[in-house]
């Protein structure tokens, strides 16, 4: 399995996966407005993305958007979405994909990746533990939905 930057021509595998992804996380499917999303995000290069790919296989994609932080007048970059298709789960995709996204936030020497996940994910948090995110114990995290 390799790790890899997406390029537009992977719009149209990404934009299944993506899908797949929607779902997984209860929305219903809607191929041309996830299309529609990514193409935006990546001709407006408002994300990096990062796939695993086996073979011709897009297996899953990690997704990186820039923050700023202005009291230390630095970049960062929240860690949105990271997923592996159930079929090549527990194969390593998630470790290799959270691994690069740390190594590119390193190449582009910004202070921090930042991510929720829900609590009840305890797989993920593990992982991300075991990969150096440490849990924020000083900030609350708060939503104003529109």
């Amino acid at each position: 399995m390799i790790v890899r930057r997406a390029t537009e021509a992977d719009l149209y595998l990404l934009t299944v996966l993506f899908d797949e992804y929607r779902q997984f996380h209860g929305t219903s499917s809607n191929l041309a407005q996830t299309q529609d999303f990514l193409t935006k995000r990546m001709k407006n290069q408002q994300t990096v993305i990062f796939v695993s790919q086996k073979d011709d296989v897009i297996t899953g994609f990690i997704v990186l958007y820039l923050g700023f932080s202005t009291a230390d007048c630095r970049e960062y970059y929240i860690l949105d979405d990271t997923y592996v298709t159930p079929k090549y789960r527990r194969q390593g995709a998630a470790h290799q994909l959270i691994d690069t996204a740390i190594l590119f936030a390193r190449q582009q020497q910004v202070k921090r990746i930042s991510l929720q996940t829900e609590v009840d994910h305890v797989e993920a948090r593990r992982l991300y533990e075991k990969l150096g995110f440490v849990k924020d114990h000083e900030f609350e995290s708060y939503h104003c939905f529109i």
